[in-house]
């Protein structure tokens, strides 16, 4: 009987501890530093997924913000074409609503002045009926390019590999790279599964600076669906790479 009950304690104790430390939904970002040009908009991108098989709703608040006088900062629900709420709302009034394993944007709008500065904001997203299963991100937007010293590297200047979105995803997702280099290379983008072994060469050409972006549909080179599992995106450039993780659940 003693034993029944210590085993029934330990395994309460385990489940609290895994409620504790477990989410019922994530959120990814492109990225959370963006530099921009004064007097313009910085735009985040961010993707929350619910990882449940139930409708959970979510509540988004800005918990910290230090931007200047004159910046303003918005949430757009459904990306930049769906419901943005005006900036004084530090928390959106109505639950952001998830179906099951739905991935939805949700966009940060900062508008800048015309004055090179920088600012940062803190975001929180809670479960609305359980607020203590929250995720927190601070974002940095910049139009002041000697502002962020860490950002003066060879290797970040040259290009930037963003996560991609959705992630986790299926059947398809989109992904997103910024090269900052003056003189023509070749780009490739290649995924790895989880063995590092090469799946698909999405680029391989000599393009010029610029924002790209790409789609990858979750096939391999002859064209067949890959199966559930770990990916990576690997962007090179000269002798430059970067990594990014991504999911596909099927």
């Amino acid at each position: 009987m003693i034993k029944n009950v210590i085993k029934f304690v330990i395994l309460v104790n385990l489940l609290f501890t895994f409620s504790l430390f477990s989410h019922t939904f994530s959120w990814q970002a492109d990225t959370t530093l963006k530099f921009g040009v004064p007097g313009n908009t910085i735009l985040f991108h961010t993707y929350l997924t619910n990882t449940t098989a139930d409708q959970e709703s979510l509540r988004v608040i800005r918990t910290t913000y230090q931007f200047p006088v004159d910046w303003t900062s918005s949430f757009c629900v459904g990306g930049i074409s769906g419901i943005c709420y005006a900036p004084f709302f530090d928390t959106i009034p109505d639950p952001v609503i998830l179906n099951a394993s739905e991935t939805l944007e949700l966009a940060i709008d900062v508008q800048t002045s015309v004055t090179p500065d920088q600012g940062e904001l803190t975001v929180k997203i809670e479960n609305w009926s359980n607020p203590s299963d929250f995720l927190t991100k601070l974002f940095t937007a910049s139009t002041n390019p000697n502002a962020l010293v860490e950002d003066q590297s060879p290797v970040t200047s040259r290009f930037r590999l963003y996560a991609n979105y959705p992630n986790p995803f299926n059947p398809e997702t989109t992904i997103r790279y910024f090269l900052d280099n003056p003189a023509r290379q070749n780009i490739q983008l290649i995924i790895y599964n989880s063995l590092r072994q090469k799946v698909q060469t999405l680029v391989n050409t000599i393009q010029p600076a610029g924002e790209y972006e790409i789609t990858w549909d979750g096939r391999d080179h002859t064209g067949q669906p890959v199966p559930s599992g770990i990916y990576f995106s690997r962007l090179i450039s000269g002798n430059q790479a970067a990594w990014q993780k991504m999911i596909l659940i099927r």
